[in-house]
């Protein structure tokens, strides 16, 4: 079925946004982004409703995900703290869960135990009600992301992705994602952003970027398909121009489809829906700049993307009438399908 999204609604925040998420019974949104708090929103299929925020974090909070079917949600922040919630609830915190930058969280799929990986190259795993670590792999470099299924599979910033068993003994599987990783002026570029699986884990998806230059990053929105049981790859799927930048965050809707958003330099930003089985995209909404999250409501019918105001604050010079720097923030868009 190719699924045909219109934006019904937008609604205004007060920071900028960088990952977002409902609860499994799509009545609360919740969003990290660039401050030490989670902001959280009631949803009553029409409006969002500002809720009281999570509180507790330092510097950014960097990543979240809600209990598979409790009203319980974990996040994390960019100095290592690993905290869960229920409603305004903390029920436990790690302050120091990983040394600096905690990238990804993932849920098992009973909810029972969540992964974390960070940029200090750990991957542990956790007991989801009482926070306790059970298990760690060091891996060799800064790890951008990660999932769970029947193993947990992550990703270093050159793009080396690997599959291990749930208590991190045995690795099971390589994959080569060194396409998204570019090594320009100097710079590391990692481009890897999310791993998914698909096909009841007979396909994993690592999304990204493929870079071209540094500096100011020039780089094409990608998606890798790779084959489970041989760690090939299968396809390749970009889209848009090297000024589309990075695939930010990708989701699969229940119809099968693949839902991506977007952003890059300057100001691109792109909604892109893709059939797995084609290798191009058959929709997209270029009337978004830089989006960095897309959150899916537990009904299929409704999805929010979280994007850049247009008159966005990159270097500084744009002041508000006080003399005070104009923070940007994320405007949120409701789409129905």
């Amino acid at each position: 079925m190719k699924l045909e999204p219109k934006q019904i609604a937008e609604f205004k925040s007060e920071r900028q946004i960088s990952a977002a998420r409902f609860s499994a019974d799509g009545s609360m949104l919740a969003a990290a982004g660039y401050e030490p708090a989670v902001r959280r929103w009631s949803f009553d299929g029409k409006d969002l409703t500002p809720q009281p925020s999570l509180n507790g974090f330092h510097g950014y909070t960097t990543a979240l995900v809600f209990h598979p079917a409790k009203p319980i949600l974990f996040a994390a922040d960019s100095w290592g703290q690993l905290a869960c919630f229920e409603g305004e609830k903390a029920l436990w915190r790690n302050e120091t869960a990983h040394d600096g930058w905690l990238r990804q969280i993932a849920v098992s799929n009973v909810g029972s135990r969540i992964a974390t990986c960070g940029k200090d190259g750990f991957v542990r795993v956790w007991d989801a009600a009482t926070g306790k670590k059970l298990v760690e792999h060091h891996a060799e470099e800064d790890v951008y992301a990660l999932t769970m299924s029947d193993g947990i599979t992550f990703g270093d910033m050159r793009g080396r992705i690997e599959t291990w068993d749930l208590n991190l003994k045995k690795k099971q599987k390589s994959f080569d994602g060194s396409a998204l990783y570019k090594l320009d002026r100097i710079q590391d570029l990692g481009g890897l952003r999310v791993l998914m699986h698909i096909d009841e884990g007979k396909t994993l998806l690592a999304a990204g970027t493929t870079p071209q230059n540094g500096a100011t990053p020039q780089s094409i929105p990608t998606i890798l398909f790779f084959d489970t049981a041989t760690g090939k790859l299968s396809k390749t799927v970009t889209h848009g121009t090297n000024k589309e930048g990075y695939v930010q965050d990708l989701v699969q809707h229940p119809s099968g489809c693949l839902m991506a958003v977007s952003a890059g330099t300057p100001g691109s930003g792109q909604l892109f829906l893709v059939d797995p089985a084609e290798k191009e995209a058959f929709h997209e909404n270029k009337k978004m700049a830089n989006c960095h999250a897309l959150a899916l409501h537990p009904d299929g019918k409704h999805f929010i993307v979280t994007s850049t105001n247009r008159d966005s604050n990159g270097n500084g010079k744009s002041l508000a009438k006080d003399g005070s720097y104009k923070t940007n923030t994320s405007p949120l868009h409701l789409f129905e399908l």
